[in-house]
């Protein structure tokens, strides 16, 4: 079993990591921070590195426009859908699918932009440092963008030794399709906040599974547009005025967790829109 990624939490942060997520939570409209910068800032100097980057484009919001237009060119359609009258006879209330609608939103709000980001990145990772091409000033982006309306008051997100039993069971099922021998060193925060309230997990196991294939299809074309994207974003970034990037060891940890979100991140994607798709809208009442 591959073992879980480790992360920092807010509450045991520096004032420069808590800095940093506070921004972050702001500039995407969400009110939780995501894995990959709780993993980033567990690595001496990554965070501070990849904000010191990718800050000012989140600020100019050239980073999220281009996220959120990727997410909604998306194609997939749900597998299974599921009526409102058979979830009230299941006994899912309104406030459990209005839980289930903010976590998604906040999700499918998040982790385009997580993956844009680290795409430019790998692709930053990857020029010459002793040729470093010009780059526009962060003074030359946009200065009037103004981030949305934050989803508010999310379902906790539980820590991972408080999931047990079927929960547990069930977070395997969608976070590596049942496969005992390949297990993911990551746990997707949005399961995590299912499984404070364990009927959403149990739909999500009922809707996730019959549409892997549609999943993996998705993901596919996700993981193209971002690539093509990210080629047009990276020239926004000003290279110049990016602080000393981590060496050895800490540079060869952000380049693992880089690839290693990159080439899951778009399979979340695909699911999440997979889920908003698949439950009644609006809620029934």
């Amino acid at each position: 079993m591959s073992k879980l990624l480790a992360e920092q939490a807010e509450s045991d942060a520096s004032a420069e990591t808590r800095a940093i997520y506070t921004e972050l939570r702001r500039l995407c409209g969400v009110p939780m921070v995501p894995l990959i910068y709780r993993h980033l800032a567990t690595i001496p100097g990554a965070l501070e590195w990849t904000w010191s980057l990718l800050g000012p484009i989140l600020r100019s919001g050239e980073l999220q426009d281009e996220a959120w237009a990727m997410s909604r060119a998306l194609q997939i359609e749900p597998v299974v859908k599921l009526p409102a009258e058979a979830l009230r006879i299941l006994g899912i209330s309104a406030a459990d699918l209005d839980e289930l609608q903010k976590l998604l939103s906040a999700y499918n709000r998040s982790n385009p932009v997580n993956l844009l980001g680290l795409r430019c990145l790998a692709l930053l990772a990857r020029e010459d440092p002793q040729a470093k091409p010009e780059r526009p000033l962060p003074a030359d982006l946009n200065d009037s963008w103004q981030p949305p309306e934050p989803v508010r008051d999310l379902l906790p997100m539980l820590a991972l030794d408080n999931i047990q039993g079927d929960a547990r069971v069930l977070m395997h099922l969608l976070n590596d399709r049942g496969n005992l021998s390949s297990r993911s060193p990551i746990w997707p925060s949005l399961y995590r906040h299912f499984a404070a309230r364990p009927p959403l997990l149990a739909l999500s196991a009922m809707v996730v599974p019959p549409a892997f294939d549609a999943i993996d299809a998705a993901a596919h074309a996700v993981r193209e547009d971002a690539g093509q994207r990210a080629e047009s974003l990276v020239a926004l970034i000003n290279i110049a005025c990016d602080i000393p990037s981590p060496s050895g060891d800490h540079q060869v940890a952000i380049m693992r967790a880089i690839n290693l979100f990159t080439e899951r991140l778009p399979e979340l994607i695909a699911i999440g829109a997979l889920l908003e798709r698949s439950f009644p809208q609006p809620p029934p009442r």
